[in-house]
């Protein structure tokens, strides 16, 4: 078995998300999520590409929003890194998780 080079907990979610690739945004579903990124469902896209995601979580008003580069795609859906996460939504989304323990 892969060693898994993680270095954020992921955590199982449903959360709406709109995601941007080459200028279109489409809505989709967000089910796991870590400060370092997340898995959605989604149709197949190339390794590499860059995107933008747009969620928002219960322990912040505002909706997440940042830039995020897919680093593996599947049939069921593409995983993305985030890029440049602020400090106050990096915040809300650890106290989103503590919430989830």
């Amino acid at each position: 078995m892969g060693q898994n080079r993680r270095t954020q907990t992921r955590h199982d979610v449903s959360i709406l998300s709109h995601l941007t690739i080459d200028g279109k945004t489409v809505d989709c579903t967000m089910v796991n999520l870590s400060l370092g990124g997340a898995f959605v469902v989604h149709s197949k896209v190339e390794i590499g590409v860059p995107c933008k995601i747009k969620f928002t979580v219960p322990t912040q008003a505002e909706a997440i929003e940042c830039d995020a580069i897919v680093r593996w795609s599947t049939e069921q859906g593409i995983g993305v890194q985030f890029e440049g996460l602020r400090a106050k939504e990096v915040y809300a989304l650890g106290k989103f998780f503590e919430q989830l323990v």
